[in-house]
């Protein structure tokens, strides 16, 4: 049985969140999950299925390291495969090759299956799917390890969910375009998102599941919207909220001015945030190279603009973290204490990797808020100029 302070709950919730919320195609995503789920918790192998309601089956969608023959078995259906998951449940059979709620007992017992676990894929508080995995042997789950499950289905179902919301707008708009005779328009070609060094190193395993938690939590609160304000105000909230700080900005790099404009910030005051523009080759100059900054007295330490408004403010300690998206880094976010203080390289790793998925949604925010932009101003245009479908020739 795999070591419960082995499993790295927080690096495969961090993977699987990134890829979730990159440009990855809605398949890769699926794969990915399933793949990095059964590889962090020791196991043999998992599926992800679908429900199909007008044939009440689990289609598949995804699987690893399971065999053509197992996969080939024959259909599942939702009445009789471990039904109880289909009531949104955790369900865990530890003897499949005798259980009467499993399928195929015969092939279970080929397969070398022992231990199944099947998780809801939820969407809206209906079960659109099940994430199934498999152990060789007989196997207890620990109650943090169902948690880390139901986490990553529940995630699985946001990616799906979220994937129709970006493809229904991508085809509409692009329907419109035919109608009329315009090419579509340019496709953005996928970012390939890299761990960054902080975010990518080990956490101790003490904390491991105490940052999933939280990243868990901010995650599916960033799923949970595609307005690039209220995503990037969900950010500085659960920030503070988690951290407990004095306050927290996020400021976006203006390659025109060269200046990092206010996004969105909470805890400043207005004289504050009015005392000038900040200019991005003398503002801690080092977090636009991609490194974390640590300032321990933001009065005296000259790589801070403005340290008199910082003392009337009562910052004593900032922390600057990239923001990246696309390789580059496209902002700062910024953590402020009124009392000095020091954070352990786990609470960095933690907040860079915040800060790494705050640069993917707000890109993906920002994409989608374009999209849906050019959807609107071909509609109205069209509709202005009373052009309909069948008058194209």
């Amino acid at each position: 049985m795999v070591q419960r302070e082995s499993i790295e709950y927080f690096q495969t919730f961090f993977k699987v969140s990134q890829a979730i919320l990159s440009f990855l195609s809605l398949q890769d995503i699926l794969d990915f999950l399933v793949k990095q789920t059964v590889e962090a918790l020791g196991l043999k192998a998992g599926s992800l299925r679908l429900v199909d309601e007008s044939t009440n089956r689990l289609e598949l969608v995804a699987a690893y390291r399971l065999s053509k023959d197992y996969l080939s078995k024959g259909p599942l259906l939702t009445d009789q495969s471990i039904p109880d998951v289909m009531k949104g449940k955790v369900v865990v059979i530890k003897h499949a090759s005798t259980d009467q709620r499993i399928q195929y007992r015969t092939e279970k017992v080929k397969e070398g299956i022992d231990t199944v676990i099947s998780a809801p894929v939820m969407s809206k508080e209906k079960v659109i799917g099940v994430l199934r995995l498999y152990s060789e042997g007989p196997r207890d789950f620990a109650p943090e390890e169902i948690e880390f499950i139901s986490a990553l289905a529940e995630m699985g179902g946001l990616a799906i969910i979220n994937a129709k919301i970006y493809e229904d707008e991508g085809v509409r708009l692009s329907q419109i375009l035919t109608e009329v005779g315009v090419d579509a328009l340019e496709e953005t070609e996928p970012p390939h998102h890299r761990m960054k060094p902080f975010a990518a190193e080990p956490i101790d395993p003490s904390k491991s599941l105490e940052y999933f938690r939280l990243l868990h939590m901010i995650g599916k609160a960033l799923l949970s919207t595609l307005d690039s304000r209220q995503v990037i105000n969900l950010i500085i909230h659960k920030i503070i909220e988690t951290m407990n700080v004095k306050a927290c900005s996020i400021r976006l790099v203006n390659e025109t001015t060269r200046e990092l404009e206010m996004i969105a910030s909470n805890g400043l005051s207005e004289d504050y945030l009015r005392k000038g523009p900040l200019h991005i080759d003398r503002s801690i100059r080092t977090a636009l190279e991609g490194h974390p900054v640590f300032i321990l007295d933001a009065t005296t330490d000259k790589r801070i603009e403005y340290p008199a408004e910082k003392i009337k403010e009562g910052i004593a300690s900032i922390l600057s973290l990239p923001i990246t998206a696309r390789d580059r880094v496209i902002g700062v976010l910024r953590l402020y204490t009124g009392e000095p203080r020091q954070y352990s390289r786990q609470e960095v790793a933690f907040l860079s990797a915040v800060a790494e998925i705050a640069g993917i949604v707000i890109m993906n925010a920002k994409l989608y808020e374009k999209t849906h932009y050019n959807l609107m101003f071909w509609q109205a245009t069209l509709e202005y100029l009373g052009f309909t479908g069948d008058q194209k020739k």
